[in-house]
Parts: C-alpha cells; structure tokens; sequence
C-alpha cells in the first residue's frame, strides 16, 4: 500500500478528516432507512483506519475485521450468546441460504443481516480506497467532490437536511485536499519536511478554511435567483414533459368522489410540525367506494364535543402492560387546513381555551368551533402515545373472532360492478396466509413485487363503465397513493376483511427551524392516502402499500428471535415454523429441478456445524503457514514469472522490484532512509560477492539517466536469479 512511509502523526491526522467525511455518508443513509446502529458502522470504519496506522499484517488484521462483522450482526439480529453453536448455526444458514438467493437471481429475497453484511463489506472496500488515496495517491480529491455531490443530491431531492453536513464537509475536505497537496509538493521536489515544519506550513490554510467557512455560515442568505426546478425534474423523471401538461395540483382535497388523472407536485408549506420522529397526520377515513372514487359513510354518524386538553379515545389498541411513554407534537399551521391534522395513538389536543373540539366517530374527523361556528386553528399541541402492536397477537387473528355485535357492513361494501377478477385476485393472493394480519400484509406486499410503479403524471381517469381499481390492478399498474390505497382495500374487502380508506399526511421533510429546532414540513405534496385494516381482538391498523412509502406501525416482536429481520413483519411464515421444528428450510431449486450447488453446501454445513468450523480452522491454519513460509516457494514462482530469454528494461524493471520484496520478506530489511546502493551493500554483506550491487547500479541508471538499452540483459537475469534463489534460504 505505501510507497513512502508517511508520518504516524500526520497519517492520525489525515484519517480522523477522512473518518469525519465518510460519517457524512453513512448520516443521511440511516435517517432515510430509519436505521438507529450508526455506531456499529463507525466503529467498524475507525477499527479499520487502526488496523493500517499499527500496520498490522492482513493475516491479523482481516480476522480482526470478519469477527467484528458476525458480532455486529448478532447484536442486530440475534438474541444469542455469541459464538455458541446455535449462533453459527443460524449464521450459517443465513448466509448459505443466500448464496443460494443470489444463484436463482432473487435479489428481494435477500435477508437484512446479509445486506447488513454486505454493507459492511462495502464499507471496508471503501475504507481500503481512501487509505490508497492518502498513502500512495497522496490526493482525496476524487472522493472529497464525490461526497460533496452526494450531500447536495440527498439534500435536494430527500427528507434529509444536509444544512450542517455542508459546513462540516467543506471544512474536513478542503483541509484534506489541502494537506495532502502540501505532502505531495514536498515529495516532487524531494524534500521531506520534518513534522514541525509541516505543521507550520499548514497553519495559514487550517485558518484560512475554518474562518471563510465560519464567515460564510454567518452572514445572511440570500433568496434563490431562480426557481426551484425539483418539482420540474421530478415529473419529467416520472415520464411527464414537464409541469404544463398537468391538469390538478396535489394537496388534501375532501371531495374523492372522482379519482385519477395527473397533477402537478405543490409544494407549498401547509403546517410545521415539532415532534421526535416521524408520524402519518390523519384527517379522516372513509367507507363507500362507488368504482370511481370515495365518499362518506351514508348516514349521519354520532359526534363527540370536547375540551381541549379533555382525553380523547383514539382507537388504538397498545400493548398489555407496556404502554409506551407519552410523547407531544406541536403543529403550527402555515396554509388553510379545515381539519385536525393527528397522528395515531392520540390522547389529548390542546389549543385555545375558548374553542370546543368536535369529532364525526366514522370519518374520524376532528374541527374546531367557537359560539356555534367552525373556525380553523393557527397551531395546536397533541399529546399521543405511539401504538405498538404485538407481533404474536397479530399472528393469532383468525377470520372467525370478529366480533359479531360490531357491524362491518359499512366496511365490507363493495359496488356491483367490481369485476370477479378482482375477488378472484384478492382470493389468490392470501389463500396461503391463515391470520388475518398475514393476510393484509400479503395484499399490502402485492404491489412491490409484481411490477406497479408509482407514477404522478400518466395516471388516467377510468372510462364511464369502468372500475377505477380494475383499471389499476390489471390494465395500468401505474398510479399514486389513491390507487395503491383504494385497490388495497377492495382487495381486503374481497376476502371480508374489513378496512377503510384513510387520508391525512405523510411525515414531511425533517429540517432545522429558526430556533435550530428539528421539525417536519409538511407541503401539499405530503398529502397522502393510506389504508386501516380491522384486526379481531385488536382494532383498526395502519398499512401502507403505496411504493417508495413507509408503514410507520410500531410493531412489538415478541416472537422467537431468529434471523428475520426485526423490521420486516412481512418474513414469510413458513421459514418460521420450519425453524421452530428444527427441519431443514427448503430452498428455492434451479431451473431443472434439482438442488443447486449451493443448496447442496448449505445442507451439509447445517448438519455439520462444528465439523465445519473445525475444518475452516484447519484451512485457515494450513492457509497462514503456507503464507508464513512464502519466502521459500515465492522465488520459483517469481523466476516463471519474470523469466525472458532475450530480457528487456521493462522485465529488468520487474525482476528487481520483486527481488526488493523477496530480500523484505526473507528478513533483510531496508530502513525508510536507506538508499538502494546502501541497501545493495547490505545485501552484498548477507550473501557475500558485489551482485546486488551490479544489479542496483543498471537499475539507478535506468531510472535516474535513462540508460535503459545497451546492457547485457541475459547476464543481469542470472544474476538475479541466483540472488531469488539465494533468498529462499
């Protein structure tokens, strides 16, 4: 990896900025994939910068590594003590089993601790790069502009506030661009600087950076000069000629009783909200779909008036005996919103004192009025606990515990002209399944995996005689959350489940407010439609089969702890009752039938744990000594190697480099400030005779004067030779 030996000190240094930069990678990947094990990542990162400043041998050091990934993933994933058989057993399987996913080419199948795996593995490929930049390359440039245009593409067109991340790139990079350009001057003219001088040298730029870049975070920003092309690029990306063609802009409208068509992205603010994480705002559900669109319940429902800071009843069923802690949300609204906007799990709604709160029970709406009057609230804080739902409970409901007093007729409706092919679908895509969650989950997964995009701008109104969820489901399969949600639920009402149709919110963008507060801005464009399933025993619950969104149910995972992912409720259920009967899990065949290579390897492995370790420690035995040994072997390789009869520079070039490396390895060392003809002395010393000497003197002219031509090739590789030989001792 090195070509020079570069300070210990400077090298600290060098790579506690690269160690800062690749953090402003890792930042926005776990706030978009909701991932809370930032730490592991860069502890891993960190172990690996150490490993190369102790210059540990790649026999110790990749060990070091590969232990520390499978002890990460058992962290995650497992709920075993580590390195017993029941761990690598698990490890094992999942790994195998993988291997098998990626022969039969199903990438979705891929199991979150081998993507977790895979990561890290990226991870270390990344980390062994910008080592090669800073010690050999001596230049970072590459990386630094790349991480630059990664912030600046998640922060224009994500979630994720890259505000602060700019100011910490651009000090870290500059500096390490910087440093390295210094250490690459002095090596062209040869001449090394001693580390005081490099620390003088490098103090003008360390304060010209931190002060431009502190100046520039504090003076004031000016308005954009042009105007904000995201929404324009976002609907050409999905498929549109631009903003002109569009005929309906997006934002929460009441009337649903035409759904379709394109419209254009608004992405006017409607209301911030202050609260810790991220939460769908519902306005209202409703029950009757007429095969154009929705509308509401068709008779006058009951309402409830209350107080604000009264406790309210949200509907939410928690778990028994762990009700999590309560938490607020402050809303401030920004645009006209004639409805509460809450999140799930709401408890109580405070506002202003001279104002009573009204709810309709079967829209779930929530208003405000004052002496008799509807008004619309400027702000207001909600008090809400997060529902959890227990996983074993969910997996215990049957379609014969819904509870007979309660009349799901309202949510069971479906209009005549709902074609048979869409019960028929309905019927086909859970009759495997035997709760009624598993049911759900299996629709709300239909739409990922058989070829539906999500698409804002080439989305028809359906033909008068023709079913707005038919046209979706079988003609189209192109749409946004209205059709994703509505198909969702005539597809759960086809096989009686009930479910509603919900609109509200989607969670918004997180950003940092004038107070430097982190909060959620919500636009028209979050407006967002959804889908509540009824579960027996346990209530209404949320899912969301829209693509490219995020069900944000909290699920509790008291089942057996396994190698599913924790955050995936929708791992098949046969793998679990495989597992739990201690049977071999079936594996995917290969086209002609039979068991692939890997299914083959994967099912010895599994019957054969500790003969598989054992044998992997036996070959990592026999692999390290033939390593350690490779001095005496390596000289007959490298003869067959380097070896031409008629000899050129080029191969000259090459015979004496590997001869360096040889002489290192059979323990003649060279110094970092030895010279090559003190070196070829000392060699000459070892071995007696002047050889290393003749051979180093064509080298210094070939190099330092060009000289590459009239010598006796022939007998400087005979020479050569007898030095390899000679080193094998």
């Amino acid at each position: 990896m090195k070509d020079t030996k570069m300070d210990r000190r400077l090298l600290i240094i060098l790579y506690s900025l690269a160690f800062v930069l690749l953090r402003e990678w890792l930042l926005p990947v776990m706030a978009l994939t909701d991932t809370n094990y930032l730490g592991l990542f860069m502890v891993f990162i960190g172990l690996s910068f150490l490993t190369s400043l102790l210059g540990m041998k790649w026999w110790i050091s990749v060990p070091v590594k590969i232990l520390y990934i499978f002890w990460a993933v058992h962290f995650v994933f497992l709920n075993l003590i580590f390195f017993t058989r029941d761990s690598l057993s698990l490890l094992m399987t999942d790994i195998m089993s993988n291997l098998s996913i990626l022969e039969t080419g199903d990438w979705e199948g891929i199991t979150n601790p081998f993507r977790t795996i895979l990561f890290f593995v990226l991870l270390w490929m990344t980390t062994y790069l910008i080592r090669h930049w800073i010690e050999v390359r001596r230049s970072i440039l590459l990386f630094y502009v790349m991480t630059v245009v990664f912030i600046a593409f998640i922060d224009t067109f994500s979630p994720y506030s890259a505000e602060n991340a700019i100011f910490r790139i651009m000090v870290s990079g500059l500096l390490l661009v910087g440093l390295l350009y210094i250490l690459r001057l002095s090596e062209k003219h040869h001449r090394p600087l001693k580390t005081g001088v490099y620390a003088a040298i490098s103090l003008p730029l360390l304060f010209v950076v931190v002060a431009s870049s502190a100046f520039a975070s504090i003076i004031p920003e000016k308005d954009p000069a042009w105007p904000d092309p995201v929404p324009f690029f976002k609907s050409v990306v999905q498929g549109g000629q631009g903003l002109g063609t569009m005929t309906a802009t997006s934002g929460y409208d009441p009337d649903d009783s035409v759904l379709g068509g394109p419209f254009t992205p608004d992405h006017t603010v409607v209301f911030e909200a202050k609260v810790p994480s991220k939460q769908y705002w519902k306005i209202e559900t409703k029950s009757t779909y007429t095969s154009k669109g929705w509308e509401k319940h068709p008779e006058e429902s009951e309402r409830q008036s209350f107080f604000p800071g009264d406790s309210i009843a949200e509907g939410q069923t928690l778990l028994d005996g762990n009700k999590p802690e309560q938490v607020s949300a402050e809303l401030q609204i920004i645009e006209s919103l004639p409805y509460v906007a809450y999140p799930y799990g709401t408890a109580k709604i405070n506002t202003r004192p001279d104002i009573v709160l009204n709810r309709r029970f079967d829209s779930e709406q929530i208003w405000a009025t004052k002496n008799g009057s509807e008004l619309e609230l400027d702000s207001y804080e909600i008090e809400f606990v997060e529902p959890k739902y227990s996983m074993k409970a969910l997996r215990e409901t049957s379609m014969d515990d819904y509870d007979a007093s309660i009349d799901f007729s309202p949510y069971l409706q479906l209009p005549e002209q709902v074609p048979d092919r869409v019960r028929e679908l309905a019927n086909s895509i859970t009759e495997n399944e035997e709760s009624v969650y598993d049911k759900a989950k299996a629709i709300e997964r239909y739409f990922r995996n058989n070829g539906f995009t999500y698409d804002q701008q080439n989305v028809p109104v359906p033909r008068e005689g023709e079913d707005y969820v038919d046209q979706f489901l079988f003609d189209t399969k192109r749409g946004y959350c209205d059709n994703f949600s509505s198909s969702m639920v005539v597809l759960l009402r086809s096989v009686d489940i009930p479910a509603r149709w919900v609109k509200g919110f989607a969670p918004g963008e997180s950003k940092l407010n004038d107070q430097r507060e982190r909060i959620y801005e919500v636009t028209n464009n979050e407006a967002h439609s959804w889908v509540e399933a009824y579960m027996p025993g346990i209530g209404w619950m949320p899912f969301e089969p829209t693509i490219g969104f995020t069900n944000m149910a909290g699920i509790d995972y008291d089942i057996e702890t396994s190698l599913d992912d924790p955050q995936s409720p929708e791992m098949q259920e046969k793998e679990k009752q495989e597992k739990e009967k201690q049977t071999p899990v079936a594996k995917p065949e290969n086209k002609s039938g039979g068991p692939t290579g890997f299914q083959k390897a994967f099912a010895w492995v599994k019957s054969n744990v500790w003969k598989s370790v054992f044998v992997i420690l036996v070959l990592t035995g026999i692999a390290w000594r033939i390593y350690y040994i490779r001095h005496k072997w390596m000289p007959k390789l490298l003869i067959r190697m380097h070896q031409k009869p008629s000899g050129d520079w080029e191969t000259f070039d090459k015979q004496y480099k590997s001869l360096l490396r040889q002489l290192e390895r059979f323990g003649i060392k060279r110094s970092g400030d030895m010279t090559l003809s003190e070196y070829a002395m000392k060699v000459d010393r070892h071995f007696g005779g002047r050889r290393m000497r003749d051979l180093t003197a064509v080298y210094e002219q070939g190099v330092y004067g060009g000289h590459i031509e009239t010598h006796d090739w022939p007998a400087l590789q005979e020479i050569w030779e007898d030095l390899i030989i000679r080193s094998a001792g």
